[in-house]
């Protein structure tokens, strides 16, 4: 299965280290998701999102955050499950202020 939805992303995270000799990639996205109001909930969390490349993420790493984007998703199994995985996304605009640094206070005295 395959499909485009457009989604704020919030930030990505694309990171390669060694773990017991072995070479270990994170490759997510981390996107806005609604909360489910039947259920007692309102507004919305965060979700990590797998990336199948880290040229997925290269494409929007330049861009400031949050922004609103194309993801081409994508269903991929493996014998014991099938899991979401993002194929490309495409910037549209940004969606509000981003995260700003918190400023040092000045120290009394």
């Amino acid at each position: 299965m395959r499909m485009q939805v457009q989604e704020v992303v919030r930030g990505f995270q694309n990171m390669t280290y060694t773990i017991d000799g072995k070479e270990v990639q994170t490759k997510v996205i981390f996107i806005d998701v609604n909360l489910n109001e039947d259920a007692g909930g309102k507004g919305s969390r965060t979700r990590d999102m797998k990336c199948v490349t880290a040229d997925t993420i290269k494409a929007i790493e330049h861009n400031s955050f949050p922004l609103l984007c194309t993801l081409d998703i994508e269903e991929l199994a493996t014998k014991n499950k099938s899991e979401l995985f993002v194929r490309g996304i495409t910037p549209i605009r940004n969606v509000g202020p981003s995260r700003q640094e918190p400023q040092p206070q000045p120290q009394k005295s």
